[in-house]
């Protein structure tokens, strides 16, 4: 048999329309969403109808489907904000309120009634980011180093910029990790941070401003170090120039900001010395610039799971 389709009687909208309502009005939230879904099924919702399924998903707890919805319909020009800021401040995702309501205030729209929702949502992001702060205060003035990447690696932007001072005071300790500095100068330079800051590392300092650090200068280092290495190894053992030019690499990220002082030939040769020290199983630190090697190498392995 073929199948047929279901006409529905012609007064069904509105009984199906009338009893919806009347238990929407007597907060008999799932009985009221049944009966909304069936005009659904019979394709005689309207945008009044939609917005009343919207609101029994939120009573019934449904938020975020209920988010979802309501989402389709203002994208079609229908809807209510109000009802929309109210599931958002719900879900607690209190920067969307305050985005949300500042572009209809761009857009001219009077938002008197939703002024409280934004006053409340602001004072929520400030009491966050108050926490927040606080939590990472915590981690940075510890020595749980691996701890420290894992908060950089997880940053936002805007929280970035409030731990700009607690920034600043890590990097001018000489006691703190280099690898954690490094990350924390990447981290600020990519958010374009223009305050002043020194730099504590391996006995050296430096004053930099992170948005105008130019690694121009340790890539071209680094690439002739690499050269006159990948000329000794490269094809003869290419496993062990692999190898030198890891812990070359390493040895660069953790020493940055600076650029090492010696020339480019000796640093080829101590990397030589060193990686063939480790292939013997031995460790004789009388080059000086094979100790350096070491003493960085032994760092990052100190970091070396995040």
């Amino acid at each position: 048999m073929k199948n047929r389709k279901v006409i529905p009687h012609p007064y069904i909208k509105e009984r199906l329309l009338a009893e919806g309502m009347d238990a929407l009005k007597g907060k008999r939230y799932k009985e009221a969403y049944t009966y909304f879904t069936q005009l659904q099924q019979f394709n005689l919702n309207d945008d009044d109808v939609d917005m009343a399924l919207v609101v029994c998903l939120f009573e019934m707890g449904r938020i975020k489907e209920a988010k979802e919805k309501c989402e389709q319909l203002l994208a079609r020009g229908t809807g209510d904000w109000t009802i929309y800021i109210s599931m958002l401040v719900h879900l607690q995702q209190y920067d969307e309120v305050i985005a949300v309501i500042q572009t209809l205030q761009q857009k001219g729209i009077d938002c008197t009634s939703l002024l409280p929702l934004l006053h409340f949502s602001e004072k929520m992001v400030r009491s966050h980011q108050e926490q927040k702060k606080k939590q990472y205060e915590a981690i940075f003035e510890s020595d749980q180093w691996t701890a420290q990447l894992r908060v950089l690696q997880q940053l936002e932007r805007n929280v970035v910029l409030h731990l700009v001072p607690m920034f600043a005071r890590y990097l001018r300790d000489e006691t703190n990790h280099p690898a954690v500095k490094t990350t924390i100068l990447q981290t600020l330079k990519k958010e374009q941070v223009t305050e002043q800051m020194t730099v504590k590392k391996f006995g050296q300092t430096m004053t930099v401003v992170p948005a105008y650090l130019d690694e121009r200068k340790q890539e071209q280092f680094s690439e002739q170090v690499l050269h006159i290495v990948d000329q000794t190894w490269a094809k003869q053992n290419p496993t062990m120039y692999e190898w030198s030019k890891q812990i070359w690499i390493r040895y660069m990220f953790m020493i940055y900001p600076f650029l090492p002082e010696q020339p480019v030939q000796q640093w080829a040769d101590a990397l030589h010395i060193y990686v063939q020290q480790c292939e013997n199983g031995e460790m004789i630190c009388t080059h000086p610039l094979v100790a350096k090697l070491y003493e960085v190498e032994k760092l990052w392995l100190s970091v070396e799971s995040i």
